[in-house]
């Protein structure tokens, strides 16, 4: 009984240290948008040329098929060429707000054919922490970016 009782002491002790540790951040949670875009299309097999157009009020809707989200920024990477579908944007919201609410409503209204006579085969929303990506391209293209994505809060 003497053993017992120090040695569950001991664990109570170590679980209670282990409880009051925050969760580390990740890098994800810490990069720019810029440096996020780098690392997810980084190696990404069949990505056209890109171009980054940062969002605003009067293209919000075009690229991430929701209103403006107060607080959040947001950067879209597009196909130079307009004919070739790949879309690729990432949105940041305000601390407090609901990230995985604003990717079920992008998820319910994006539309892989926004662009003239071509769709895009393929479209995903990832969410983590604070962070939105929304993709749409080419299948191969889609799930590469998707688990750039994923390794850089893994």
């Amino acid at each position: 009984m003497k053993k017992i009782f120090p040695t569950l002491i001991c664990v109570m002790l170590i679980l209670s240290l282990s409880a009051c540790g925050g969760a580390a951040e990740k890098p994800g949670d810490t990069m720019s948008l810029e440096e996020v875009f780098e690392s997810i299309q980084a190696d990404v097999p069949k990505l056209p040329e890109v171009a980054f157009t940062e969002l605003n009020k009067d293209n919000y809707h075009y690229y991430l098929f929701v209103e403006p989200v107060k607080g959040a920024e947001a950067l879209a990477c597009d196909a130079i060429i307009n004919a070739v579908p790949h879309s690729a944007v990432l949105l940041r919201i305000a601390e407090g707000g609901d990230a995985e609410a604003i990717a079920a409503e992008i998820r319910a209204n994006a539309d892989t054919g926004k662009w003239i006579c071509v769709n895009a085969e393929a479209m995903d929303v990832a969410v983590h922490n604070r962070t939105v990506l929304l993709v749409m391209s080419n299948r191969e293209t889609v799930d590469a970016m998707v688990d750039n994505f994923d390794r850089l809060w893994a």
